[in-house]
């Protein structure tokens, strides 16, 4: 990987290459990893390229150590302008369609069509803000003044990030050099170089802890001065040498960066070469801006699309609403003239169904009968019945008969009971005597 300068390949091993290869690497990996820093969540980033917790808005910016803070100085307390005046909560979109002007409104304000048409004052008023204020509703100077605002806090947040992934990348580098004199021996170059880096960034960040010696109120820590702590400061020929080599490493360590963040957004890229990586890693930041700007056009466009569908279904909702009132009101209309005619088809219908129901038992009955009595058993009941016709003719004949004789009795009137009474009498004398005498011969013999 190397850096083209007037038709020529620079490597960092080359003694003019590693001035211009470095920040090359540095510009290339913070541009993507500004882009990739906004568009990425914190529990989706690889492995070391966590979400920095220092606040932006502290007094005195990071604390950063001196040999970063030369480099880039800390950034002040930014004020940000807020929302002074204008219109909140809604956004007044106009469009000129004939004579009449049209709203596209965000809550809380939920204006019409119709309610502009009802109140062209109100319209007039409206368009004449619009002219003196931006999409949200802030007039056009506080506008103005919150953009340039917004320059300089994402100018600073810039540096900031610049200086903070310096930080990171030396901290990682003396996180590896532990990591090492635990497995292997180092070479006394490497052990010199990372005594002399950790040295340094000790005794500034102790230097900057202690502050100007002018403003403090308060006796410094132990008595120490900025004087004593410089005195513990490597040798100036080594810090040299120090720096020299941390071009190198830090060169390497953002190029590992860059790789990691071009595989992670496209992992095809893995079997790539270093050469066709660090061409991609140069377009990276612009792909990555590219596609925040498509997802930022999707969610308006998504957002858009909401509110049509919500003032489509309120609009479909209260036709809805009216088709019921419209079918509620026919119902209660019609129902009295349809409810006589209706009561009679009904009673008709349960007529034919009862009729239909005792035909069908009818024939049942019919059916058990003629499978109960076959033709033999008929002739025999046919017979049966002719000699019990002519025995009760026979009988109907006697009952007339003695019905006669009885009649022609009556005639005598009381001298025939008198008679009749006596006879009986006498006949059952005569029987108790016939059965004594009987009884009499039982007893002689």
């Amino acid at each position: 990987m190397g850096s083209h300068v007037k038709g020529k390949i620079l490597s960092p091993q080359s003694p003019n290459g590693a001035h211009l290869y470095c920040p090359f690497v540095l510009m290339s990996f913070f541009s993507v990893y500004s882009v990739f820093w906004q568009n990425t969540d914190d529990s989706r980033r690889p492995r070391g390229l966590r979400r920095i917790n220092t606040p932006l808005s502290s007094s005195s910016g990071p604390d950063l150590p001196v040999s970063l803070v030369m480099l880039f100085p800390p950034v002040g307390q930014i004020r940000i302008t807020r929302k002074a005046d204008g219109i909140r909560g809604f956004l007044l979109i106009w469009r000129r369609d004939g004579n009449t002007p049209t709203s596209k409104q965000l809550p809380p304000c939920n204006l019409s069509e119709e309610d502009l048409l009802q109140n062209p004052h109100f319209s007039k008023l409206l368009l004449s803000l619009s002219q003196h204020m931006d999409e949200s509703g802030l007039s056009l100077t506080l506008a103005k003044e919150q953009a340039q605002a917004w320059k300089e806090v994402r100018l600073h947040k810039t540096t900031w990030l610049r200086s903070e992934i310096l930080q990171r990348v030396i901290q990682e580098l003396l996180v590896d050099y532990y990591v090492k004199t635990q497995d292997r021996n180092l070479t006394s170059e490497d052990k010199k170089f990372h005594e002399t880096l950790e040295q340094r960034l000790l005794v500034t960040e102790l230097t900057q802890l202690l502050g100007p010696s002018q403003e403090r109120e308060v006796p410094p820590l132990l008595g120490l001065e900025k004087v004593d702590l410089l005195e513990l400061m490597p040798p100036s020929e080594d810090f040299v040498w120090m720096r020299a080599r941390l071009l190198l490493e830090v060169e390497e360590q953002l190029k590992k960066k860059c790789f990691t963040l071009l595989c992670y957004h496209n992992p095809s890229s893995d079997s790539d070469s270093e050469t066709l990586k660090a061409a991609k890693v140069w377009n990276l930041a612009e792909v990555l801006v590219g596609e925040k700007q498509r997802c930022q056009d999707a969610k308006s466009q998504q957002k858009e699309q909401m509110v049509l569908l919500d003032k489509k279904s309120a609009t479909y909702s209260q036709v809805l609403l009216r088709c019921l009132a419209l079918l509620q009101r026919l119902l209660q209309e019609h129902r009295l003239k349809t409810q006589s005619e209706l009561d009679r088809i009904n009673a008709q219908y349960l007529e034919v169904k009862c009729s239909a129901m005792i035909l069908k038992l009818r024939m049942e009955e019919l059916k058990i009968l003629s499978d109960t009595y076959t033709d033999e058993k008929v002739e025999v009941h046919r017979l049966i019945r002719d000699r019990l016709e002519g025995a009760i003719h026979l009988q109907e004949q006697d009952m007339e008969k003695s019905r006669q004789v009885l009649n022609t009795y009556e005639v005598l009137g009381e001298e025939f009971d008198r008679l009749v009474k006596e006879y009986t009498q006498l006949k059952q004398e005569t029987e108790n005597k016939r059965w004594a005498l009987r009884e009499f011969n039982k007893a002689c013999s």
